[in-house]
């Protein structure tokens, strides 16, 4: 029996996306803004996070931001002097490694470095994240923020009590409030408390789900420049050397 030639609606997240079609897409728009912009900045990213990058890309509305295939990138400004697409723009290509993005902006250099160097976003760790701290839940009658200022008034509710047990914190219900339940193991510890994690420790997902749960964030949205690239005078300047490479000069 032939196919049915019916017309189907196909779910959009069932639909392929054109691969090499978004590589040609990328790669011409950075070659079209590094014709555009006087500046081209190398950057990396820790802790990526799109609702703060989203942050970011409006205070920069003026400019253009790029991340993708490093590769891809590298390709479109140019590996070698003879493929580069705009005179000195090769002398980025040492500082394109790992994950990183571009900036392309008219703005003065000194007003990039000085927005960079003072933002970042504290947020909750995900697993596989570096405790930045230790943290252990203090006993008695459980809050909801010991990491923010003025959440060691505010009674964790009883709702989450139960989230907690699982996560194998001892936890029961007194007249209606969240107490740290006490163990009889507890006495071999010289603190008091549950010690969820130490400074220094991989976290997994038990861990991360009771730092939130306790409002400690741990993880820093942070952007680090790598280097800058100037069409004045077709040159790039280094970020952590802070000299401009004259080798690149056009």
């Amino acid at each position: 029996m032939p196919s049915s030639k019916r017309n189907r609606i196909i779910p959009t997240s069932k639909t392929r996306k054109d691969h090499k079609e978004l590589v040609r897409k990328l790669h011409a728009n950075i070659q079209q803004a590094a014709e555009e912009y006087l500046y081209i900045w190398v950057f990396n990213v820790e802790n990526v996070r799109n609702n703060f990058f989203k942050k970011v890309r409006s205070d920069f509305n003026d400019s253009r931001i790029f991340m993708g295939k490093t590769k891809v990138m590298q390709v479109a400004l140019g590996r070698t002097p003879e493929t580069e697409c705009v005179p000195g723009v090769v002398g980025l290509q040492e500082y394109m490694k790992g994950e990183i993005g571009l900036l392309f902006t008219n703005r003065e250099p000194q007003e990039i470095e000085d927005y960079f160097k003072t933002y970042s976003e504290l947020d909750y760790a995900r697993s596989g994240a570096v405790a930045s701290q230790a943290f252990r839940i203090p006993a008695g009658e459980l809050h909801t923020a010991y990491g923010v200022e003025g959440g060691e008034e505010d009674p964790l509710p009883m709702s989450i009590e139960p989230t907690l047990r699982r996560l194998g914190v001892p936890t029961k219900i007194v007249r209606g409030k969240v107490f740290l339940e006490e163990r009889p193991d507890d006495a071999m510890d010289t603190e008091e408390g549950y010690e969820v994690c130490k400074e220094g420790d991989v976290l997994d997902s038990r861990q991360t789900s009771i730092l939130k749960i306790f409002g400690m964030r741990m993880a820093e949205f942070t952007i680090d420049l790598k280097a800058v690239y100037n069409k004045n005078i077709g040159s790039v300047r280094s970020l952590s050397e802070m000299e401009v490479d004259e080798g690149n000069a056009a």
